[in-house]
């Protein structure tokens, strides 16, 4: 079994890859379109039962995007043999990080992000409801600092998608 994560904060182009490596044949998943996978929780680790319409800072301090382990490890599961590219992120990150042989972070810089996030025009709204706007740009750089520390392998994801995508193939090898 292996698994390869593919991060990055909102509008680095995950959902993207997700699709172009799924179209080229290899095994791949938007985590965040598994609803078994990624969801809301609260400190305690407790399933949030339902998401405010324009969460608050206040929310959003309360509340974390988690991936549930026994879940991933099924998907993991699931893929065997072929690698299983999980494209996205959690706040519980450190939990899972050992269930992928690489992690590649798709570095944007804010104005990509920002441009990004207004072009969407699918069902995902994270960056234009709510304070979730401003809590994507004070998150952009944490976020990348901390995986970058974490050892994750840094791919320009300002480059043409193609380019991206072989960046990662060819660090998979």
């Amino acid at each position: 079994m292996s698994a390869v994560q593919i991060a990055g904060c909102s509008g680095a182009g995950k959902t993207t890859i997700a699709a172009e490596l799924a179209r080229r044949g290899l095994a791949a998943v938007d985590a965040d379109d598994d609803p078994f996978l990624a969801r809301f929780v609260d400190a305690a680790g407790n399933v949030v039962a339902e998401e405010p319409d324009e969460p608050d800072f206040a929310w959003l301090s309360q509340y974390g995007w988690a991936w549930d382990p026994a879940r991933l490890d099924e998907l993991i599961r699931a893929a065997a043999p072929a690698t299983l590219y999980v494209c996205g992120g959690a706040d519980n990150q450190p939990a899972v990080a050992g269930r992928f042989t690489r992690v590649f972070l798709l570095e944007i810089d804010e104005p990509t992000m920002l441009a990004r996030l207004d072009a969407r025009r699918d069902y995902h709204d994270w960056g234009r409801i709510g304070d979730t706007r401003e809590y994507l740009r004070r998150k952009l750089p944490v976020l990348q600092d901390r995986l970058r520390a974490s050892g994750a392998i840094p791919i320009d994801a300002r480059q043409p998608l193609d380019q991206v995508v072989e960046s990662i193939l060819f660090h998979v090898g």
